[in-house]
């Protein structure tokens, strides 16, 4: 595999995981290649690689370099794999295999059943969307921001809403740096079953976090970027690979990826859990109200008697903004920081949300805590938050016992 030259070519790259999953599945030497659309036909008339990977924006437009072209990639006009076999070009397109794969281990069938499925875009994403709708056996809808032969508008789209019971998000809103896009509001669908989106990075969008937060089941699009990888590999080296092999990746990535973000009461041992988790699993710690204190040059006490709250959560919504970006964290959170959707939905991009339960006779009221200076305080906030503790989070862990129990536990949940 080493001796193969594979790569990906597309605009832009910056967001690309394919390098890592490629190296993880075949131990490929893989590269990104970003090219201008005025760069493309000399690099593919150069064919100077074994095997590439297409992203966006050229899935239909590397198709007139083919000499050969695939005929479910021919069906949908949209390659995304291309291998060099002695010269000559030969297209496919494993999307659509990734998607279907992804799909049937969501049961979209079932869920999508008694209705129809949405698939917002008219790229080569959907393209892909099509097929695997077709495979399932699912009638869909084609969804553009203009008028297009085919296509619905979004507009037609709101006013028929409950005729769809699966979105499919092929469009690339809602990709990392622009993680707080979404295309749709999902709450005007009343009849929703499932909610898919393209887009692996972030690991949860705002387009599936919305969904959750609905009560719908929501996937992203990190499963399906393996799949897609794992199909291609197979076609550049004509080997057979396990499909365990590709969902062995997805948990590797995941992992890796995703912060471990602790919210609770305050005094719930978020801080003390934290460390441990840090130290054991080899990963930065950041507490947040430490953050804050260091933005703002003084203590959180004198945040809040100077400025008042208001000043305090400002600078808690930028602390989370900026290491919602961020990838493979342990996060300490305040105890209000569920207070305010926006932050929990940026933590949430990339990040496993855990509730360190802890009961109420256990906590500590402190004076360095102006809201919950004394036990009655702490009470009414108890009462105020444990309702958004469970609703934000993924996993509840009990921590009335010791630190180092609770550590244990979410390591083997996560």
């Amino acid at each position: 595999m080493s001796k193969l030259k594979l790569g990906l070519i597309g605009k832009p790259l910056g967001h690309s995981w394919s390098p890592e999953i490629h190296k993880y599945l075949t131990g490929a030497d893989y590269k990104l290649w970003e090219i201008d659309e005025g760069e493309l036909p000399g690099f593919m008339k150069r064919r100077d690689f074994d095997g590439i990977n297409v992203t966006i924006p050229y899935k239909a437009s590397v198709i007139e370099y083919l000499d050969e072209i695939d005929e479910a990639a021919g069906r949908m006009g949209a390659v995304n794999c291309i291998v060099n076999s002695g010269g000559r070009l030969k297209g496919y397109n494993t999307d659509y295999i990734g998607l279907l794969k992804m799909m049937r281990g969501m049961d979209a069938a079932d869920k999508a059943s008694g209705g129809k499925a949405a698939i917002l875009g008219s790229g080569g994403a959907s393209k892909a969307a099509d097929e695997a709708c077709r495979k399932l056996g699912i009638e869909f809808e084609k969804v553009s921001r203009s008028e297009r032969e085919g296509c619905i508008t979004y507009e037609e789209l709101k006013q028929r809403g409950d005729e769809f019971t699966l979105l499919i998000n092929a469009t690339p809103v809602g990709m990392y740096p622009n993680e707080d896009e979404t295309p749709m509001d999902v709450s005007q669908f009343g009849r929703l079953g499932l909610v898919v989106d393209i887009v692996a990075n972030p690991v949860r969008t705002r387009l599936c976090y919305e969904a959750e937060m609905c009560g719908v089941p929501a996937a992203g699009g990190l499963e399906m970027l393996v799949y897609q990888a794992l199909a291609a590999e197979e076609i550049f080296t004509g080997e057979t690979l396990p499909e365990s092999k590709a969902d062995d990746c997805v948990e590797k990535l995941l992992a890796e990826r995703r912060s471990i973000v602790l919210i609770g009461m305050p005094s719930s041992g978020k801080s003390t859990v934290g460390k441990l988790l840090a130290k054991r699993l080899g990963r930065e710690f950041i507490d947040t109200d430490d953050e804050i204190v260091s933005r703002a040059g003084r203590p959180i006490t004198e945040i809040f008697a100077e400025d008042g709250e208001a000043e305090f959560r400002k600078i808690e919504r930028e602390v989370c903004e900026s290491f919602s970006k961020k990838n493979g964290l342990v996060i300490a959170c305040g105890g209000g920081v569920v207070e305010f959707e926006e932050n929990m939905r940026r933590l949430a991009y990339n990040g496993i949300i855990i509730y360190l339960d802890r009961s109420l006779e256990l906590l500590t009221p402190t004076k360095s805590r102006p809201l919950s200076p004394d036990k009655e305080k702490l009470a009414g906030i108890y009462e105020r938050r444990k309702d958004l503790y469970e609703r934000y989070s993924d996993i509840r862990i009990r921590n009335d016992g010791g630190a180092e129990d609770a550590a244990d536990e979410i390591i083997r949940e996560i």
